[in-house]
């Protein structure tokens, strides 16, 4: 099982400073609009705020439904952190 609040941290993000994110169905039409590069709602990365080519919702204890907004290398290592 993952740990988001780890790997946050490892990432050097703020849980309180991620944006929060719908109760619903996993895609959700805001997710899409927040990695489109055209769009007015196009986010940046939650990390170092390079331009975010993923997101995803987390929900994490203490402050709930939250968007993780990514770049490609932050995305990249946070899949690194989660491998044993």
């Amino acid at each position: 099982m993952r740990d988001d609040l780890r790997t946050l941290a490892a990432l050097g993000i703020d849980p309180a400073s991620l944006d929060p994110a719908p109760d619903g169905p996993l895609r959700h039409p805001s997710s899409r609009a927040r990695i489109h590069p055209l769009s007015p709602d196009h986010k940046r990365c939650s990390s170092c705020a390079a331009p975010a080519v993923a997101t995803c919702r987390l929900d994490l204890p203490g402050f709930g439904l939250r968007w993780l907004d990514s770049c490609r290398d932050r995305m990249i290592a946070g899949f690194e952190l989660e491998q044993p």
